[in-house]
């Protein structure tokens, strides 16, 4: 690869060992994939694997060892950089059952990782979706971790990032660079699959968790091609843009999408395939969406436990639904209904109000933590036994079916009805 002056430097050793660790990684990754240059990112999206998916027993020690070994010798990151949720709100742990010895390692893990990326001035957000605190323009590139956080900040605002692992995430953040190959190149980024809805079907009718089973659908077919969405309304909500970007980092391995007339690289068709005529079209019916609800429900009986909404994070209007949908009403004594959002955005629905309709009615809201990880079965203390979850988010129940957790995935709605009900009304 051929270096700037700047990027020789950090290569030396010149701004201290974990700054060169990061270079030497960039550049393997950029000879793997035949790049030729680096380029500067304006924004890093971090994973903290030691504060979320890690933070205990030996995998624990060895990310804390890890991140520690990342920044050594780093004063601060090159870029704006974000993080994603921590594991577990602490204030949780009691009510959800979990032991104090699991509880005392989780809480010095994430405090471990807590001080020593503030150090570096991360954005204290802890969130999965960052581009509601740090959006960005189109033709801006990024090195950003997080399947949905890279899909989104592509097919939205037009960013151009690959779907980095942890890593090479901090190498961009500590060294304000990445190599300059996949969707960072224009002619990488035209979609090569048309999806269209069947003829009868008005999306504008779909709830959010529509948007959601229709893309994971979709996903599962397309694997690794890019899709183009047509037909869809061309004043699609950020919020319904989120449900339907977020399935399809789930069920394919897609780093972008296009919506035809909503993604800014796709004004006409023949912009988003560059051209070129499709190598394949999809068309989705009723049943394909209905069926999609179905697969994604693995729980038995009708019993729940836990409701859990904001994989990724919600927002602001989200957080208003749900507490429109509580209001005056009382959650189930055997139900845990929680809400997770950024810091800032629970701080504005405090301030709104609706934090306390929330909890009135006996949930929580709840900033920074992840809505699987603390009931994924690999994380679980043992002993601990996860009953039934409800979500209206195809992401989350995903992870949490295939980890082996009964789970059910509906609508906001149809999940608030359960929270409250304490079980699962059959469609």
């Amino acid at each position: 690869m051929r270096l700037s002056a700047e990027e020789e430097r950090m290569l030396a050793g010149k701004e201290g060992p974990g700054i060169q660790r990061a270079m030497e990684l960039l550049v393997a990754v950029g000879e793997a994939y035949d790049a030729e240059v680096m380029i500067g990112v304006a924004f890093a999206h971090l994973l903290g694997t030691g504060m979320a998916h890690y933070p205990m027993g030996q995998f624990g020690v060895w990310s804390r060892e890890l991140e520690e070994e990342s920044v050594e010798g780093a004063k601060q990151f090159k870029v704006p950089t974000t993080i994603n949720p921590t594991f577990l709100d602490l204030r949780l742990a009691e009510r959800l059952g979990y032991p104090q010895p699991y509880f005392d390692e989780v809480k010095a893990s994430m405090a471990h990782g807590e001080k020593l990326y503030g150090r570096l001035g991360v954005i204290p957000a802890f969130t999965c979706s960052p581009s509601l605190i740090h959006p960005l323009r189109k033709g801006e590139h990024i090195g950003a971790a997080e399947s949905s956080v890279v899909q989104f900040y592509n097919t939205v605002f037009g960013a151009m990032g690959n779907r980095e692992s942890g890593p090479t995430a901090l190498a961009s953040a500590l060294t304000g660079r990445t190599p300059f190959h996949g969707m960072h190149l224009p002619e990488n980024r035209y979609g090569q699959i048309l999806v269209e809805l069947e003829k009868g079907i008005d999306p504008r009718e779909f709830t959010n968790s529509d948007y959601s089973a229709f893309s994971y659908y979709v996903g599962g077919l397309v694997v690794d091609k890019i899709p183009v969405f047509a037909g869809l309304p061309s004043n699609m909500t950020m919020l319904q843009l989120k449900y339907l970007c977020i399935s399809l980092a789930v069920s394919g391995g897609l780093p972008m999408i296009h919506v035809l007339g909503v993604t800014p690289e796709s004004p006409t068709l023949e912009a988003a395939f560059g051209g070129r005529k499709p190598v394949s079209r999809i068309t989705v019916t009723r049943k394909n969406i209905a069926d999609t609800y179905k697969e994604l429900c693995a729980a038995k009986g009708d019993k729940v436990q836990l409701v859990v909404f904001g994989c990724p994070h919600a927002s602001l209007p989200e957080i208003q639904d749900i507490a429109r949908l509580l209001q005056g009403k009382r959650i189930h004594k055997d139900v845990t209904l929680i809400v997770c959002a950024s810091r800032p955005l629970v701080f504005l629905a405090k301030e709104m109000g609706l934090v306390d309709i929330i909890e009135k009615a006996g949930g929580l809201v709840v900033p920074d933590m992840c809505t699987a990880c603390p009931f994924l079965r690999r994380q679980v203390p043992k002993g601990f036994k996860v009953e039934p979850v409800a979500t209206d988010s195809t992401k989350s129940a995903h992870y949490l079916k295939y980890a082996g957790v009964p789970t059910w995935f509906g609508s906001t709605q149809k999940c608030v009805d359960a929270a409250i009900a304490g079980k699962w009304e059959a469609d």
